[in-house]
């Protein structure tokens, strides 16, 4: 199965396994125990590592097809997924969070506390797209007003249809990202920088000049401030994995787990039904919707659970099978 990896990079797939993890530690764990070390970074990085990977002049409607086959499929699955698991449930509510969950954003609750990412990231990555025939400049300056509208307006804009209006505020992750992407090359000690800058940003989070972020509800920390931190942070993580992680087998390994793990991040609010200890729930929450989508990599199903191309076998493969 290694050999069939994409050529993707190993580094870049072990942050959002680390990314990952922490989403689903965040919601298994109480919020006191994750809110500072978490909440600041671990979704985030995601909209930062769409900048940093971002291709250049890709048409909009390229964009549009590309972002409904990765995003949207696995979007649809999860919703009907988690419906029937929540009918099955039988509560009271059941029509009431259903109908939050078709709004999206941050109305939605359990069991679809995790859809506004998707349809976030979506729109946030349509939006980088339309602009970026303009000069730099000009993107930032869109980019700065909404960061500066998520500080007032947060919440209201966490209100709005499938989280739409969250777009406006996250396309500074994206700038930041394609920022990264174009110095990179020019960093000289990136597994320095990256330390340093992890623990600069930990010392203004346990000095709490850095206040954490819920991007879904609107709450963007101190301003400016936890901005940066959650910038830093995200860079330094990209910075020491692009340091650590070298062609090889454990690169590989890091893609395998990293191509299911959309399946994770929608799938795994199911085990915050369970009155497990939360170790247990973390473990569980993980592995198996990872199982899930590992074995969905190699059916029909695998665009529709993890945004990703069926897996086929090498010819060689075939031949000896």
């Amino acid at each position: 199965m290694l050999e069939a990896m994409p050529n993707r990079s190993g580094a870049i797939d072990l942050v959002r396994i680390i990314a990952v993890a922490a989403i689903v530690a965040g919601h298994v764990f109480t919020r006191d125990a994750t809110g500072d070390l978490l909440y600041t970074w671990h979704v985030a990085v995601f909209f930062i590592l769409s900048g940093y990977l971002w291709k250049p002049h890709r048409s909009l409607r390229i964009e549009l097809s590309r972002r409904l086959r990765s995003l949207g499929r696995p979007y649809l699955a999860g919703f009907v997924i988690l419906t029937v698991a929540l009918l099955l449930q039988g509560f009271d509510d059941t029509g009431q969070r259903i109908l939050g969950g078709l709004y999206g954003g941050g109305v939605a609750g359990m069991p679809y506390i995790t859809f506004w990412f998707i349809t976030t990231l979506f729109f946030t990555a349509l939006l980088l797209r339309l602009i970026e025939p303009l000069p730099l400049a000009v993107q930032w300056a869109i980019g700065v007003v909404g960061a500066i509208a998520g500080w007032i307006w947060g919440s209201m804009l966490s209100d709005t249809p499938l989280g739409i209006g969250l777009a406006v505020t996250c396309l500074v992750y994206l700038l930041t990202g394609d920022a990264l992407r174009r110095v990179r090359a020019r960093i000289r000690m990136p597994l320095l920088t990256g330390i340093l800058l992890i623990l600069i940003s930990a010392v203004l989070i346990m000095t709490g000049l850095s206040d954490f972020i819920d991007i879904k509800q609107g709450d963007y920390g101190t301003p400016v401030v936890s901005l940066l931190v959650s910038v830093a942070i995200s860079f330094g993580m990209i910075l020491v994995a692009e340091s650590l992680v070298r062609p090889g087998m454990f690169s590989q390994v890091c893609t395998l787990l990293a191509l299911p793990l959309l399946t994770v991040v929608l799938l795994h609010p199911v085990v915050l039904w369970t009155t497990w200890p939360d170790p247990v729930a973390f473990a569980v929450g993980m592995l198996v919707p990872l199982a899930i989508g590992l074995v969905a990599r190699r059916t029909p199903l695998s665009p529709w659970l993890t945004g990703q191309e069926r897996l086929r076998r090498p010819p060689a493969e075939r031949v000896a099978g």
